[in-house]
């Protein structure tokens, strides 16, 4: 079997290795439900879900092993990962026959055998996770966690402290490039975790050249064709914006690839495009609040559901329905003024706000969600919008918002998502593609 082919077989073993997780587990609840809910008749159940997920277990795993040698993983995890899930297909075959033969076997060996089985399970996917994406997949992008904030980059004191390469491309590379290059999944042999090993290159040399933008490798396979086999980053995986390259392309050509050089020397609107994704401790402080219980209290009795979303910044979640406000919403709107620096999510959906309340919104300068859906407001209202610096969401759902309104609506470059179900936008509208480019994702519905 040639290794292309067994590559090829091997890609499977992501799909695939689902199904014994799904068969064991429900197995392992049917036990549960049959014991303590005296429901002898599942016993039967039971039998072939543990039939069915060790035989798909025992599928997953040569899957696996076949993927283990396409090479680009960390031999330690690889091997933990390995074992794991050999002893996953040991243990479904133990559990099925024990729980076959009630009267060859305790109870206590039966529930201890299926004990180890789910222990077993979980440690084979954490591992499998961690080889796959990253330690810190499932943390990393936590809301207002602490590896969020760990993704920008380290504090500085000021702007002027700031390093092209360590303040900036660094956490580009760690959100979008080390899931796959990274100790543990060092794909082609190329890491990005740090200068050192991004100088080092990959299997086929170099992937920057100081002061040669033509001839870099990573600039190459970054500005390729989406489609194209050498595309990266790879596997669906969202792709670096035209500012993230750009700044690249700057530090290697300009800034001749040095570590140090510093973010001032860059061009005028790179500066600007980088500041706000630093982490400067001033501003940090100034977006630091304290929560008043009082003044919570006092907003829900007019009618908004406020929940915290971080107690180190004060960062809050408030939703006004049709159903809860008492009044007329736009005096609620000016009413969270004070605490408008506070407000990361906002929900106004349904509530009747108008064209001259997206004014008064566009002041929560820290908004990154804003849901305003089923509201009569204009493309003249939406224009007000476009100053925001960290909004990530936008719902416009049933409002009168047109094409024409979406060119302020692109001036956000933070955006992430825009919802425009039942409105006058059309997909094929032009500022749909071109947001589409720039990896927005539009959501129109069914």
């Amino acid at each position: 079997m040639t290794q292309d082919l067994i590559t090829f077989i091997g890609r499977f073993h992501p799909v695939w290795v689902h199904l014994p997780i799904g068969f064991l587990m429900i197995a392992v609840l049917f036990k549960v439900y049959a014991v303590f809910g005296n429901r002898q008749a599942l016993e039967e159940a039971v039998n072939f879900a543990l039939l069915i997920g060790a035989v798909s277990a025992l599928i997953g795993a040569v899957l696996g092993f076949f993927l283990s040698q396409s090479g680009g993983y960390d031999g330690d995890l690889l091997d933990v990962h390995l074992v794991a899930g050999w002893i996953t297909v040991f243990l479904a075959g133990i559990a099925w026959w024990v729980n076959k033969n009630p009267l060859k076997f305790s109870k206590a060996i039966n529930y201890a055998v299926l004990g180890f089985l789910t222990l077993a399970l979980i440690i084979t996917g954490h591992f499998g996770g961690s080889l796959t994406h990253g330690e810190d997949y499932l943390t990393a992008y936590a809301p207002f966690g602490g590896k969020q904030e760990e993704s920008k980059g380290r504090f500085l004191a000021s702007v002027e402290e700031a390093e092209v390469f360590t303040d900036v491309i660094q956490p580009i590379f760690k959100n979008k490039c080390q899931s796959c290059h990274r100790p543990g999944k060092a794909k082609g042999e190329l890491s990005l975790v740090s200068y050192k090993t991004l100088l080092r290159g990959g299997e086929n040399g170099p992937v920057i050249i100081p002061s040669d933008v033509e001839n870099s490798e990573l600039i190459r396979r970054v500005t390729l064709p989406a489609g194209h086999e050498d595309f990266m980053p790879a596997e669906g995986k969202k792709p670096l914006t035209e500012e993230e390259i750009q700044v690249i392309i700057w530090w290697i050509e300009r800034g001749n690839a040095d570590p140090k050089v510093s973010l001032m020397e860059a061009e005028e609107g790179l500066i600007a495009w980088a500041k706000p994704r630093l982490n400067v401790q001033g501003e940090e402080k100034a977006l630091t609040f304290s929560i008043d219980t009082a003044q919570i209290k006092t907003y829900e009795k007019m009618g908004f559901r406020i929940r915290v979303l971080s107690y180190e910044t004060g960062a809050l979640d408030v939703v006004l329905t049709k159903e809860s406000f008492k009044g007329q919403v736009s005096e609620l709107v000016q009413s969270l003024l004070p605490i408008k620096d506070q407000i990361y999510w906002l929900t106004l959906a349904e509530t009747g706000i108008r064209d001259a309340d997206l004014s008064l919104i566009a002041q929560f300068s820290n908004l990154q969600r804003l849901r305003i859906e089923n509201n009569p407001i204009s493309d003249n209202g939406i224009s007000a919008l476009k100053n925001f610096s960290r909004l990530e969401i936008l719902n416009l759902n049933g409002t009168g918002v047109s094409a024409e309104g979406l060119a302020s609506i692109a001036e956000i470059k933070t955006l992430k998502s825009l919802y425009l179900w039942n409105t006058s936008v059309s997909p094929q509208d032009e500022w749909v593609i071109k947001m589409k480019s720039n990896r927005v994702n539009v959501v129109f519905g069914i």
